[in-house]
């Protein structure tokens, strides 16, 4: 009678320590229905009249903007700093802006320099 105590009371043990490992495993898993963050497209003009299309979204903590002027390819563009006025700035390769007003203009620089005010 006292071993199958022992053993009752053993596999009841085994048992829980099962039941540890499967909860820490199901909660350290990562969260497949996670959500991504996308703002609709703002369409926007600069003093010359070419439109550009900026679009901002998450991109793991971080957030991002793509940019399409009106007959060129999309870029993207990441998160890098903010300007002396607090603005987040956005660059790649090739582009840089500035984002104005909320999300509701911003300023375009291109690799050379030249730059452009979009609202």
């Amino acid at each position: 009678m006292k071993k199958l105590a022992i053993l009752i009371f053993g596999l009841f043990l085994l048992n829980s320590c099962k039941k540890e490992a499967q909860t820490q495993t199901e909660t350290s898993a990562p969260n497949s229905k996670e959500v991504s963050l996308v703002q609709d497209a703002v369409k926007l003009k600069n003093d010359k009249g070419e439109e550009i299309s900026v679009t901002y979204f998450a991109e793991g903590s971080e957030v991002a903007v793509k940019l399409q002027k009106t007959g060129a390819k999309e870029e993207k563009l990441s998160a890098k700093s903010t300007s002396s006025n607090g603005n987040p700035i956005f660059t790649n390769e090739e582009w840089m802006w500035e984002m104005t007003q909320e999300g509701k203009g911003g300023r375009l620089t291109d690799k050379a320099g030249n730059s452009s005010e979009y609202r």
